[in-house]
């Protein structure tokens, strides 16, 4: 029997369409420019529309942007987000030169895109980036789009430059302080209330007031600059140099170094400068304004000062410059020459540097010179090269070289050793903070007994910031005959059986034995010149004197620290002695006392029934449960 199959139907599959967009640019603003663009958004809108295996993705047009670069094409930008974001297939456009005229923007743009499976097609050159030769080709003609904009930029300058030779003047700052160009008389023309501004600081600044202090004097006025800014003393500095003031015009102070990273630099006499006099009517007048330069040069020279060394002594390790460094050792100033290379960071050079007065004494040396004459070296020297082993050579005008050799230094005898004397004191060294970990050191008090205690290192240095408390000597002895049953202090046994002592936070002692043992003296120790503002009502009626029996009331110092005292001293023929004590000293010892971190209002309520204060000012404190725990004042 003869088989049957079945033929199933078969959907016909639906070629999906690829989204097109295209880029369009111009980068001169004119009428003509602007059609140009016009003209070609509509060609890629219509051109893409009209293709049936296309989806219309829109046209990225960027008006009146250069091509050298792409961080100011909002729209290029735009273009790439989207490509990265699957929006587009194909980028179409009408020449490389409107893609990008930089050489590396456009292949680093191209082969981004084509990681991405993204295709761009160049119509006027026929090129597609997918193509097996597409990056080979795009890679020559960006060259010549990149050189065209180089021959554009010349072209640009040198009829600048033209301009200029015949005194055209036009200018780019059409606003600054005193003047506003006018564009029909083609010249700047005063602002009368800005202009008095203007005079103001030139008025300040002869009569010598530091530019600092001119800027305050303008801002306190409530007078800006033409942004709406405060004076500044980096802008007026500017300002006083500009012989716009003066009615005349320069030309070409700055210039374009390069037309693709378009990146304006000062001309140092690269290229030349014009200079019109009497361009525009003058804020300030003529003597005046040389008054002005003579001062400007007046403070940069107390700023940078030239000595007949500057500029003529040169490194022969790293080929760094000579600099003039002074010292000022009991209200006298010693001035030394050292490799510039030792003050900049990084950098490590082993010239010998020289004293100001030895360059002078080798000078006076090497020209044959009856005493030191700046003239006479000037005229004379032409460089002088410090050597690695400190010989100086002198480079005269002339061609004539000449030597002077640095004397070996006198050998000094071997000093004896000397033996490591003992410690002055039994603590030295012995003593750490359990804070920091530093080690405590010997310090003598400033009272009338002038009683040796000891602090933690740490508060001595710069950067110290150990919360470490202080401890007297003679405590320190009497807790290690407390703990070690001594009737008194012994420095032999305290060196044979103590290895270390720590000093905790909260005042806490701890003896480390040499045996390995440890003892603890418990204890809260108070810093007396610690204030901290608290006030806590919870202790009315608690605390009670136990010289006099009345109850202790709160009183406030300098309207900020709460403290204590006894109500007994406040009454009629009683004589009470009490110690009064601060509110924030209350509450660490009640917090100690109840073995918290800290003080906790609820649990001192729920605990602490009262609290007994000694005349000494240690304070007894009285459980609800019946127990009494004694803090002792040391």
């Amino acid at each position: 029997m003869a088989k049957i199959r079945k033929i199933e139907p078969k959907t016909p599959k639906i070629k999906k369409r690829k989204k097109v967009a295209a880029y369009a640019r111009v980068s001169a603003e004119s009428d003509r420019m602007m059609h140009s663009l016009s003209a070609q958004v509509s060609y890629y809108s219509k051109l893409i529309q009209e293709n049936p295996e296309w989806e219309y993705a829109g046209v990225y047009a960027d008006s009146f942007i250069s091509g050298t670069g792409i961080k100011q094409r909002k729209e290029f930008q735009r273009l790439v987000e989207d490509c990265e974001q699957g929006k587009i297939d194909i980028v179409l456009c009408k020449s490389i030169s409107r893609f990008a005229r930089n050489t590396v923007d456009l292949l680093e743009t191209v082969r981004h895109l084509k990681e991405l499976g993204i295709e761009v097609r160049f119509e006027k050159e026929r090129i597609n980036s997918l193509s097996g030769d597409g990056e080979l080709m795009l890679s020559l003609l960006a060259c010549f789009a990149q050189e065209e904009s180089h021959s554009i930029s010349e072209n640009s300058k040198w009829g600048i430059r033209k301009r200029f030779e015949s005194g055209e003047i036009g200018t780019a700052n059409k606003h600054i302080l005193g003047y506003q160009y006018d564009e029909t008389l083609r010249k700047y023309v005063i602002i009368p209330e800005e202009a008095e501004i203007v005079r103001k600081i030139v008025e300040l600044y002869l009569e010598r007031i530091p530019l600092r202090d001119i800027c305050d004097d303008l801002n306190d006025r409530g007078w800006r600059t033409v942004n709406g800014c405060l004076f500044q003393e980096a802008w007026m500095s500017t300002m006083l140099r500009n012989e716009v003031y003066a009615g005349d015009t320069l030309r070409q102070k700055k210039y374009i170094e390069d037309p693709i990273t378009k990146n304006k630099v000062k001309n140092k006499g690269e290229l030349p400068m014009y200079y019109m006099p009497d361009t525009h009517e003058a804020i300030i007048d003529r003597e005046t304004w040389e008054k002005v330069q003579e001062e400007v040069a007046r403070r940069e020279s107390l700023l940078n000062p030239t000595y007949c060394f500057s500029g003529r002594i040169k490194c022969d390790i790293c080929g760094r410059p000579y600099t003039r460094h002074a010292d000022w050792a009991k209200g006298k100033l010693y001035p030394r020459w050292i490799c510039r290379a030792k003050k900049e960071p990084g950098i490590t050079c082993s010239g010998v540097n020289y004293s100001e007065k030895k360059l002078r004494e080798i000078s006076v040396e090497i020209l044959g010179l009856a005493d030191f004459d700046e003239t006479a070296f000037e005229e004379r020297v032409r460089e002088m090269t410090v050597l690695a082993n400190g010989d100086i050579v002198f480079n005269l005008f002339g061609g004539e070289t000449k030597m002077w050799v640095r004397p070996p230094k006198p050998v000094k005898p071997p000093q004896p050793v000397r033996e490591k004397k003992p410690p002055e004191h039994c603590f030295d060294g012995k003593i750490f903070c359990g804070n920091c970990g530093r080690r405590f050191g010997r310090v003598k008090s400033d009272t009338k007994d002038h009683h040796i205690y000891w602090r933690c290192r740490a508060k001595s240095s710069g950067t110290g910031t150990c919360d470490s408390v202080n401890y007297p000597d003679a405590e320190l002895k009497s807790i290690f005959c407390e703990l070690m049953g001594q009737p008194e202090f012994d420095e032999d046994y305290f060196n044979k059986t103590v290895d270390r002592i720590v000093v905790q936070k909260t005042g806490s002692v701890d003896i480390h034995l040499k045996d390995g043992t440890l003892r603890t003296f418990k204890a809260l120790k108070l810093r007396v010149n610690k204030h901290i503002s608290t006030s806590t009502d919870e202790f009315a009626g608690k605390i009670r004197c136990a010289a006099c029996g009345n109850l202790f009331k709160r009183s406030v110092h300098r309207g900020k620290y709460v403290y204590w005292h006894c109500s007994g001293k406040d009454k009629v023929r009683t004589e009470c002695k009490a110690r009064n004590i601060a509110d924030n000293e209350i509450r660490q010892v009640a917090a100690y006392v109840m073995e918290m971190d800290e003080f906790n209002v609820p649990e001192f309520e729920r605990q602490i029934d009262h609290i007994t204060m000694e005349e000494d000012g240690s304070m007894d404190f009285t459980f609800y449960d019946g127990r009494e725990i004694r803090w002792q004042r040391r």
